[in-house]
């Protein structure tokens, strides 16, 4: 069952961060960011029926805990195994495996069955750092950890949501779009996501903007390929903790 789970991610405005200048944070002490909303969302709509009523959906700060990226790297230092450049990882992206493998090794020492590590594909190659990540959680059991990239950026999700009527051309936003913020107007993801949420020429929106469309988006209408991706991870780690075929559907 899961009871607890564990985030991390760039900043505040995706999986959010401490409002007291700690490390870790939860409860209070935790500003649940825009992208950890929607995949706080995603995870009661596929999560069992008994699983969910365990869990306060209302308050989920309360069962959150947020572990900051500058944390992460310190832990990464005292790991005993790290992950050095193979045919399986390549040299960029050793850093992402062995930051997902300290995230493992702190939510299994401290009963967090999930973990969700977020990062902007940006100008990564997606399938790269999607398997550098995996790699890093796959050397823990007991722990389902499951990469959030959103390609190019997150705004790219919210942006499909917002696309009237829904329509298999979201696939295009993840070649179209830049990860590159100073692009023009025209795709550079938060310009783009400003301009859909009526905001003057070339501004982005603010994190309580992004934090009201991962809260009002229809998480059932986003249909492109690094949103699909996170979707079947999720569906995988409830299994994983839950049982085979426990999650529900969307």
């Amino acid at each position: 069952m899961i009871t607890s789970v564990l985030v991390t991610g760039e900043g505040s405005s995706d999986m959010g961060g401490s409002n007291n200048g700690q490390p870790l944070s939860t409860g209070e002490f935790y500003n649940l960011g825009p992208m950890a909303l929607l995949a706080i969302r995603l995870l009661q709509e596929l999560l069992p029926k008994w699983n969910e009523e365990c869990l306060d959906f209302q308050s989920p700060n309360n069962w959150i805990t947020y572990i900051s990226s500058n944390e992460l790297a310190r832990k990464t230092k005292s790991l005993r195994n790290k992950h050095r450049p193979s045919t399986k990882l390549k040299k960029g992206f050793v850093e992402h495996a062995n930051r997902a493998a300290a995230m493992a090794d702190y939510a299994k020492n401290n009963e967090h069955q999930l973990a969700f590590y977020f990062h902007d594909t940006d100008k990564y190659d997606f399938t790269d750092l999607h398997q550098s990540i995996k790699l890093g959680f796959n050397g823990n059991n007991g722990v389902q950890g499951i990469p959030m990239i959103p390609k190019p950026t997150s705004e790219a999700w919210f942006i499909c949501g917002r696309q009237k009527p829904p329509c298999a051309c979201c696939a295009a936003l993840e070649t179209n779009l830049s990860g590159n913020d100073a692009a023009s107007e025209h795709n550079a993801p938060k310009k783009v996501l400003g301009k859909l949420l009526g905001l003057a020429t070339g501004a982005g929106p603010t994190t309580e903007q992004q934090y009201s469309e991962a809260e009002t988006v229809d998480i059932r209408q986003i249909n492109m390929p690094s949103y699909n991706q996170f979707k079947t991870d999720l569906t995988n780690a409830i299994e994983g903790i839950c049982g085979h075929r426990t999650a529900r559907k969307l």
